[in-house]
């Protein structure tokens, strides 16, 4: 297990431990009174999301105990104890103050990640391998797991709207692109393209919420900085990574005579040969590796792979039909939650700039996704859910002062 992984576990369950405290200490505060549920603009988050993330894992259970190998299988399951963190972050984040304190928490914690990836680099750059075949992982797994994580760090980074954070965490951002670049993932510069796509496009969407009106800034002195920064960013960018190496492994995103690409084909073509034998349950979690041979096509270029490096095609290959539509319905679920809390608060309103972040990081996600198994990472699926359950958190703080305000 990866150092990362480890330490990220470790402080949920720690985070888990103290907040537990925390409500216990609440609760014989309380003195036996029950208030009602206060519901924000993204309703009923557990029926919303909780319904199909059960039904999700239900069903992969149920894949597990049926496959040729349930213990195997049931071991693959174990990725279940991150979705720990969503309700922590839940509960922990519904005040404005705190989401801001995580959330310059956790671009401290992507600064050194890129610090770290950019140490590496230039070691690499020493023992001449960079520019050429040296890719930064930073502290993770593999280099694809790195370029996953700044991906999603991008948008999370940009929900800072006040103070001169809005000025750092926006540098911050602009390293996890140039680091993002570096680790030459083709998936991951597409993700981030479209997330920040959404991102921007998000800023046109008209909020209800009276919050919601633009923040002042000194933007001649911010926007000199942040050009200056960025100019240092592609130079940067060139100079470690060579514009040629940048340029040809861009082009080659839509050739059909890279072999990665060609055997990606193959894999989508053995996941549907796989589906249509196994439609409803598949082959069981964590079993393609072992089952890819015996399926494989012919024209494919790797005699086995781990996985089918398509989140879609590989979940509905080892866990049927039935739990990927669990998965799409949880997908949207978690979308529309998020745009509930968009059209209520605007893109400046309480709420809003999370609202922003989580769809930004879903599309990024989503759309890597359609090239890498990325839902296998814990590490990416760790932000992926910080991410989308701030706005949760967000809505559930907007209706407890709402109620709180009405007693009042």
């Amino acid at each position: 297990m990866a150092i990362s992984i480890a330490v990220a576990e470790t402080a949920l369950w720690v985070a888990g431990i103290v907040w537990c405290v925390n409500w216990l200490r609440n609760e014989l505060n309380r003195g036996g009174y029950v208030p009602e549920p206060a519901r924000g603009p993204a309703g009923d988050v557990f029926a919303l999301v909780g319904t199909p993330l059960m039904a999700f894992w239900g069903i992969s259970v149920i894949s597990a105990l049926a496959s040729r190998a349930p213990v195997e299988s049931m071991w693959e399951l174990r990725d279940v104890f991150l979705f720990a963190a969503p309700p922590i972050t839940y509960l922990a984040y519904q005040h404005p103050r705190m989401r801001a304190l995580g959330v310059r928490v956790f671009g401290v914690g992507v600064l050194a990640a890129i610090l770290i990836g950019l140490g590496g680099t230039l070691l690499a750059m020493q023992r001449g391998e960079m520019p050429g075949t040296y890719r930064p992982d930073g502290t993770l797994s593999h280099y694809m797991t790195y370029a996953g994580t700044l991906m999603l760090a991008i948008p999370v980074l940009l929900t800072v709207q006040t103070g001169r954070s809005w000025l750092w965490h926006r540098v911050v951002a602009i390293g996890a692109i140039v680091l993002l670049g570096l680790t030459m993932t083709r998936s991951g510069w597409i993700g981030c393209g479209v997330g920040l796509s959404v991102w921007v496009l998000s800023r046109f969407v008209r909020g209800q919420s009276p919050t919601d009106q633009p923040v002042r800034r000194p933007w001649a002195a911010y926007g000199t900085i942040l050009f200056i920064v960025l100019i240092v960013a592609v130079i940067v960018l060139l100079s470690l990574a060579g514009p040629e190496t940048l340029f040809a492994r861009g082009a080659s995103i839509f050739s059909l005579d890279n072999p990665t690409n060609v055997d990606r084909l193959a894999m989508g073509a053995t996941g549907f040969r796989i589906i249509r034998a196994h439609p409803w349950l598949g082959i069981g979690p964590g079993l393609m590796e072992r089952v890819y041979p015996a399926w494989r096509v012919d024209w494919a270029v790797q005699e086995n792979n781990p996985h089918l490096h398509n989140d879609v095609i590989h979940i509905a290959a080892e866990r049927g039909l039935l739990a990927l539509a669990a998965w799409v319905w949880l997908m949207a679920a978690i979308c529309v939650g998020a745009w509930r809390v968009l059209r209520y608060a605007g893109p400046l309103g309480e709420g809003g700039p999370e609202a922003r972040a989580a769809l930004a990081a879903l599309a990024a996600f989503l759309t890597m996704g359609l090239f890498e198994y990325n839902f296998s990472d814990s590490e990416v699926v760790m932000i992926l859910l910080f991410a989308v359950t701030l706005p949760f958190a967000a809505s559930s703080g907007i209706a407890r002062r709402t109620a709180e305000g009405a007693e009042g």
